[in-house]
């Protein structure tokens, strides 16, 4: 993998990325929905246009830490988007990545935190001012160098990780709130 990554570039690499995860040749952003994979089974959501046209930045945070597709590794990539830079003003991907980083603080601790605090000290694809062009043909290696030495961020880990959990939490939350409402009328 060491040879992977010093010679093919991030576009070889999300192209790879996408074909190993059956994510189809472009990630999947020209279908109507995106699934979510929850164990043996998946939820359609949406594929709003904002995660249309930034789902690539998340695959190149993907490629960039080495963290895979699995609830572990979307919740380490999360975290680490967070403290990189995080996603500007687009609200969904905000909330979906707030979403997973609360994940991975309930049930990932550490893998979470430590990605957070590595994100720190780096910028993250959609912060780094790179083009998608120019991020393409870069190795990893190289666009892992282009992201680093941003000095560390003041932003305080306990904050985002009672913040992400709060977002995790507010779905279940407002169910069972709902739920009780409707038994209390029957």
């Amino acid at each position: 993998m060491e040879t992977t990554l010093i010679t093919q570039t991030v576009q070889q690499l999300i192209q790879e990325f996408h074909k190993k995860n059956n994510f189809g040749e472009d990630g999947g952003i020209n279908e109507k929905f995106a699934w979510i994979k929850f164990g043996f089974f998946s939820l359609p959501m949406p594929n709003f246009e904002s995660r249309k046209k930034n789902v690539y930045l998340h695959d190149v945070h993907h490629i960039v830490t080495g963290n895979n597709t699995t609830w572990k590794g979307e919740s380490a990539v999360s975290s680490w988007e967070v403290a990189s830079g995080g996603w500007d003003k687009l609200y969904v991907p905000w909330l979906l990545t707030l979403w997973s980083m609360g994940l991975g603080v309930l049930l990932y601790t550490t893998t979470t935190l430590n990605a957070f605090k590595k994100g720190l000290t780096m910028k993250n694809a959609l912060t780094s001012g790179l083009t998608k062009d120019e991020i393409n043909v870069l190795t990893v290696d190289q666009l892992q160098k282009a992201l680093s030495g941003k000095p560390k961020s003041n932003k305080h880990i306990v904050f985002w990780s009672v913040f992400s959990l709060a977002i995790f939490l507010l779905p279940f939350v407002v169910s069972s709130l709902v739920i009780i409402a409707i038994v209390k009328l029957l």
